[in-house]
């Protein structure tokens, strides 16, 4: 079920319809790399406003990737009704847990590979839920307004730093985003940057910037959602990928849109950039290589998202829908893989997600375990179950009771 709102002080979790198989079989296209120059990147709707911070003191931040520190691999962080997070690995194991508070107290605001990360708005306390032990105190990032502002986070690659967004809005909802750097190791916070952004022209979205990720492709900012809402399938991608940049962390500079044509799908790290077009009608795929070639998938639906690399650029996962309502106030969406590898991409089919109340939570790329399954949240509202799905065979395996996805350590 994905219809939601966002209002001021309101941390963003996205839970989104499950994917599945449907009756739609999807085409697909390739061109081969242009031969004319390419034309000029599109200004992105961010100005700065503040000096960075200096480089010198973000070296550590741009290091390896840490190893997980659990012998039983990937670790994903769960959301219990409104009032418990969780650290689960893929046997099902609660390894850690905290009580929270959204919106009034201790709320998630981001992951890396260390944990979880809470923000409490009220103090400015930031915190992390490792995978052992009780909460760590790291920092104090005093908030812009005394309530109203949204804060969003991601740990740097190698665990070391973090990146917070706190974003407040003026009366037009035209948003400014400040950007802190904190170290895990002592240190800090820095103020990063400072970033503007108006609101939409026709409202449908918030101004300012919220941090989606930080991996091996870089970190990326995307649209800050307030004061929407609405109803139908994968809606929440369509607010907070409206737009996204890709942010330097030693700099504080943003590049232009990833996607100037259609809305930001995901990027893989070797530079391969996935964007979604047609929307609502007849939804495309368009893969583009750092080289400029691009292959092309009519999805045969008038709904995709969920969009997301996998094996680097090899493979890519995407969901479908129609734009029929269950009885149930659901949409029936599918789950479907296409190999990249320099071929015409072929989508395989691999599961249906025309259950009462099945959702997915967050995008893809931040649930991908390794380079043949990912997760996500089946069931109804109240009583859904993390499941891990093949991304060969289709099979799912439950792991534990979910409300939502966090985000995968």
């Amino acid at each position: 079920m994905q219809r939601w709102s966002i209002g001021y002080g309101a941390t963003l979790v996205l839970v989104l319809a499950s994917c599945g198989a449907g009756s739609h079989a999807p085409s697909a296209t390739t061109t081969p790399p242009p031969t004319r120059s390419p034309s000029a990147a599109a200004t992105v709707e961010a100005s700065p406003i503040s000096t960075p911070a200096a480089p010198g003191t973000l070296a550590s931040c741009v290091g390896s990737p840490s190893a997980s520190s659990s012998s039983a691999g990937p670790i994903i962080a769960v959301q219990i009704a409104a009032s418990e997070v969780e650290l689960v690995d893929t046997r099902g194991d609660v390894l850690n847990k905290t009580a929270i508070e959204p919106y009034s107290g201790l709320t998630p605001v981001g992951q890396g590979p260390d944990g979880i990360y809470l923000y409490t708005q009220s103090t400015g306390e930031l915190q992390l839920l490792g995978l052992s032990g009780p909460l760590q105190t790291l920092a104090e990032v005093t908030p812009t307004t005394a309530f109203g502002d949204d804060f969003s986070l991601a740990a740097s690659p190698n665990g070391q730093c973090w990146i917070l967004s706190d974003t407040s809005y003026d009366s037009n909802l035209n948003g400014t985003s400040k950007l802190y750097v904190g170290f895990n190791g002592g240190g800090g916070p820095l103020l990063l940057t400072t970033l503007t952004r108006a609101a939409s022209v026709n409202g449908s979205y918030g101004g300012g910037f919220r941090v989606l990720r930080w991996d091996a492709s870089g970190a990326l900012l995307g649209t800050d959602p307030t004061s929407v809402g609405g109803g139908g399938p994968f809606i929440g991608d369509g607010y907070i990928l409206a737009t996204v940049v890709s942010l330097n962390p030693l700099t504080g500079a943003v590049s232009s849109s990833l996607c100037t044509k259609g809305r930001f799908g995901d990027v893989a790290p070797d530079g391969t950039v996935a964007c979604l077009t047609g929307s609502s009608s007849d939804a495309q795929i368009t893969v583009t290589s750092p080289h400029g070639s691009t292959a092309t998938i009519d999805t045969g639906m008038p709904f995709a998202g969920q969009i997301g690399f996998v094996e680097g650029s090899s493979l890519l996962t995407f969901c479908t829908s129609d734009d029929v309502e269950t009885a149930d106030g659901d949409w029936t969406t599918n789950l479907l893989v296409a190999k990249l590898n320099g071929q015409v991409p072929s989508p395989d089919t691999l599961s249906s997600g025309d259950g009462p109340g099945q959702n997915e939570s967050s995008y893809a790329w931040s649930k991908l375990l390794d380079g043949t399954s990912i997760v996500e949240t089946r069931g109804d509202s109240g009583s859904s179950s993390l499941v891990m799905i093949d991304l060969t065979t289709g099979q799912t395996t439950t792991i534990a009771p979910a409300d939502s996805i966090l985000g995968v350590l």
